[in-house]
């Protein structure tokens, strides 16, 4: 189970958030106006690079980060020469720009943010901001290097996220849609699948996960504007198997693809797993050759951190970046299927601005103790006001370690004590994802 291990191979590269925005001249987008237009006076300072890449797009709430890295895979194992943006990145930025699955340098990306704040700072118009400037900066990468297609991830919403400045693409996609920032996306479900359905363009095929009836009438509503062929993927066709830990990956079939292995865990993968395959089914017809072992060759070994990650099986620890109801949701249904009676201990830290209670609840079932962290940022929740609402909603221990090392080392040795009854989960952000995978790299390095 060689993948789980790669959680300690060592980093080529090191660029942070902080030496990027410093490099870049400008803070963190958060909170910034969202809109195309500042996108749009760059690319245009940048020869519009975007005019000359063909792109697979793919918007949603939860998964969209699995389906793209997968399709990645796929397309790489095809033979193309795929890149692929991400946001955020786990640990380093350098994850955010990758072709076939190897990183950007330090030196590409510093030379390329140095070019962004030149063209930027020559605007006379409105100036874009970080994820903006971010943006402009992988396509004029992924131009340099000559890719065959970019898998694009939208970084908040859709309409009026950076990312859908592109003119043209082979294909949009969109993973499961629940309500999220709803100060900027609206507070329905129809708002924010309106906002994700954004990025369908004008008869250009949709790939669209089957889920709640109202999200899925307003995708079609505006795929019939756009005259946009419309693919929902069915679970009427969709099967999985008994998962075993030893073995290390669930088995599905689905429409004519019969025993795949997929080697991310946890349901919701293989809810993303139709919208793959319907996806590469989708590029087939627009005349893209993907031979069926690299879809079956990629599946087995796609890997994406964070997500469902089994850092260690015996005592099992999982790491993973639900930070909303609908993803802890998924997860918790997830932990049911491939671990069930096995009882939790949870390191949890949160934003503040998520509903950090309903997660809780749903949490709460089999759960022997809480830790709660602020992840370091200045969005995250406070542990004790966390402490402090939750104590009168559950009766077992509730902690508030003065380090991230502190809890962690906490919970491993009470889970070791329990004799494998007992699984370690770590979630709420994925701004904290990176700090604990770095944990266990250098505990288990020096044990």
């Amino acid at each position: 189970m060689g993948r789980i291990c790669s959680l300690y191979k060592e980093d080529n590269f090191k660029m942070t958030w902080e030496e990027c925005m410093e490099t870049l001249g400008v803070n963190d987008w958060y909170g910034c106006k969202m809109g195309l237009q500042p996108t749009r006076n760059l690319l245009k300072k940048c020869g519009n690079p975007e005019n000359k890449l063909r792109f697979i797009h793919i918007a949603g709430s939860n998964g969209k980060g699995s389906v793209a890295k997968s399709l990645q895979q796929i397309l790489s194992l095809s033979g193309y020469k795929t890149g692929m943006y991400i946001s955020p990145h786990i640990e380093i930025m350098n994850e955010r720009y990758t072709i076939d699955g190897e990183m950007i340098s330090d030196e590409d990306l510093k030379r390329l943010c140095l070019k962004m704040r030149e063209l930027s700072e020559s605007l006379e118009e409105e100036k874009p901001n970080s994820f903006e400037m971010l943006t402009a900066l992988a396509f004029c990468y992924f131009l340099e290097k000559g890719v065959d297609y970019v898998v694009l991830e939208v970084g908040l919403g859709g309409r009026l996220d950076a990312t859908n400045v592109i003119p043209h693409k082979e294909l949009s996609v969109i993973a499961h849609i629940g309500l999220e920032h709803t100060a900027i996306l609206g507070d329905t479900l129809e708002e924010i699948a309106r906002e994700k359905g954004g990025i369908i363009a004008k008869d250009t095929p949709v790939v669209l996960m089957h889920q709640k009836p109202e999200v899925m009438e307003e995708i079609r509503r505006i795929c019939k504007e756009k005259n946009a062929k419309l693919h929902i993927t069915n679970p009427k066709y969709f099967h999985s198997y008994s998962f075993h830990i030893d073995n290390g990956y669930q088995y599905f079939s689905y429409r004519e693809r019969h025993e795949y292995a997929l080697s991310l865990l946890g349901d919701y993968q293989l809810d993303n797993a139709m919208v793959i395959c319907d996806a590469i089914d989708c590029l087939k017809e627009r005349g893209i050759s993907i031979p069926e072992d690299c879809v079956k060759q990629g599946l087995m070994t796609v890997t994406w951190p964070g997500r469902f990650e089994i850092l260690k099986k015996r005592p099992l620890i999982i790491l993973d970046g639900a930070h909303n109801p609908q993803a802890v949701n998924s997860l918790v249904r997830s932990i049911e299927m491939l671990f069930p009676n096995y009882k939790k201990r949870i390191f949890f830290s949160v934003m503040a601005d998520k509903d950090y209670m309903t997660m809780l609840e749903l949490l709460k079932n089999n759960t022997l103790s809480f830790s709660f962290f602020q992840v370091e940022s200045h969005r995250g929740q406070n542990p004790e006001i966390l402490k402090q609402q939750w104590q009168s909603h559950f009766d077992g221990e509730i902690r508030c370690p003065e380090s991230l090392e502190e809890g962690l080392e906490w919970n491993l040795n009470a889970v070791k004590k329990e004799e494998e009854k007992t699984l370690l989960l770590c979630l709420g952000s994925l701004y904290q994802v990176g700090q604990i995978r770095n944990f266990f790299r250098n505990y288990y390095s020096s044990h």
